[in-house]
């Protein structure tokens, strides 16, 4: 699955002034998904996510300097302390393998917390519920395509397909509502995301009507 892809396309039906923000949030979740789906050892990914968690745990002012993420994170207008949610979301993976469906629930819920926090800075009302539900399925699917044992795979898809259907979401939020149909696809068919010459319409459907 070519994750970077997938995230420029989601990203290109945002409007202008969102996307630089949203831009930073999925380049951080590409930077823990590398951590945990690539990670020879579980140990190597939990010390990589614990120095995020540490900073997150830091005023933004005391973050370090050099790092191009920390810099963009640090003119947020919302609290980015709670990206520590996003971090121990991705870390639940790592707790057993595979992943229980207690494990599924911290990660998904974990990463939804990413896009609350992302829309509280672009200063929209949303329903916590239906970010949460869009970004829980997408989560699901990414998983799915990326996790190695089969076992964890299947499991992944089953408890993905079992997820509700969001509402509509604000128009900042746009590229979530992208990423909800590519994972739904995706999880229905059992292909990877975005893989088959009908989800590119789809895609162009709901990034269009965001429907």
């Amino acid at each position: 699955m070519d994750r970077s892809l997938i995230h420029r396309i989601a990203t290109s039906y945002a409007p202008a002034h969102a996307r630089p923000a949203i831009a930073t949030l999925l380049s951080l979740e590409a930077q823990f998904a590398k951590f945990v789906f690539t990670a020879s050892e579980p140990i190597l990914a939990q010390m990589r996510l614990a120095w995020w968690r540490d900073r997150f745990a830091q005023p933004s002012e005391e973050w370090p300097v050099g790092n191009p993420l920390l810099a963009e994170l640090a003119t947020w207008h919302a609290e980015t302390s709670e990206l520590g949610q996003v971090v121990d979301g991705w870390e639940a993976l790592l707790a057993n393998s595979p992943p229980t469906p207690a494990d599924f629930e911290a990660y998904r819920r974990g990463r939804a917390a990413g896009w609350q926090v992302l829309g509280r800075h672009l200063g929209v009302s949303f329903d916590k519920t239906g970010i949460a539900q869009a970004s829980e399925r997408w989560s699901m699917a990414d998983a799915a395509a990326s996790l190695g044992e089969p076992g964890a795979r299947d499991a992944a898809m089953r408890e993905g397909r079992e997820l509700a259907k969001p509402p509509r979401l604000p128009r900042a939020l746009r590229t979530l509502t992208v990423l909800d149909a590519i994972g739904r696809r995706a999880l229905e068919s059992g292909a990877p995301p975005l893989s088959r010459p009908s989800d590119l319409l789809s895609v162009l459907r709901h990034g269009l009507t965001g429907r």
